[in-house]
């Protein structure tokens, strides 16, 4: 397709009329129209950046006791009380746990879009001016004021109450009515088991769980309009001659995009 686009356009250049000494018989002919220009569609690549999210265990060795309890014996003298039984009030004091609830504030984070509207004017064009100096000018009172919306993603904050217990120890005391011993001290040897704890140091793994987001760069391809303004490109000259001997390098059948506007 390329080749017989480009074979079309050298033949349009050759067939077309020629202006000189030997042809001109009429010194006011009108010199020949511009070409109009030469558009194709390429593509280029955009780079983006996309956030992943990740979770990795991070772990620390701590130590921690480990007890095992053991007894040995122990005598003492000790007084033993010779008693008779007797009701008594006694009383004691129980500490009983009370909770409630209670409301802290904290921030939890949140990812709104936010969008921007921006003006850029569009306008029509048409060519002016002679030759070389031929130039694209905007035509008055075509000109628009055309909105363009720009949108991001925005990492925020917003308060919200989480409840947590509160718990105090309240005291409180009950009395009952019980049998007390009247005693006279008396000493005996007694021997007892105590108990003692035997305690070792072993490590111990403390996991915890790290959340984050990790930036990835990708890309994907667009496709855009390119134009020569008119003129022609020694390089789109040569790859015709290339082609016409079979010695272009560059011919891709893929690339049968290049039209003419």
């Amino acid at each position: 397709m390329k080749l017989f686009v480009m074979t079309g356009l050298v033949a349009s250049c050759l067939a077309a009329p020629q202006y000189g000494p030997g042809g001109a018989t009429n010194q006011n002919q009108r010199a020949p129209a511009a070409p109009a220009p030469i558009c194709r569609t390429e593509y280029t690549t955009v780079w983006d950046t996309e956030y992943v999210e990740t979770e990795t265990q991070e772990c620390t060795t701590i130590y921690v006791n480990q007890c095992n309890t053991l007894t040995k014996k122990a005598c003492n003298s000790v007084p033993r009380q010779e008693c008779r039984t007797v009701q008594d009030q006694q009383c004691r004091t129980v500490y009983n746990e009370v909770c409630e609830n209670r409301f802290r504030t904290v921030n939890e984070p949140y990812t709104e879009t936010e969008c921007k509207t921006e003006y850029k004017e569009d306008c029509e064009y048409q060519w002016e001016g002679q030759g070389a100096a031929k130039v694209w000018v905007p035509i008055a009172g075509t000109c628009k004021n055309n909105p363009y919306e720009t949108c991001n993603d925005v990492n925020k904050q917003r308060e919200r109450q989480v409840a947590y217990p509160v718990c105090n120890k309240v005291p409180e005391q009950q009395c009952k009515s019980v049998p007390k011993q009247e005693c006279r001290t008396v000493n005996e040897q007694v021997c007892v088991n105590e108990p003692y704890q035997q305690c070792t140091k072993i490590p111990k793994q403390d996991c915890n769980t790290v959340h984050k987001k990790v930036p990835k760069r990708v890309s994907k391809r667009v496709p855009k309009k390119v134009c020569d303004n008119g003129e022609f490109d020694t390089e789109i000259i040569d790859n015709i001659v290339d082609v016409r001997t079979g010695d272009s390098d560059d011919y891709d059948g893929n690339n049968d995009a290049i039209t003419f506007a």
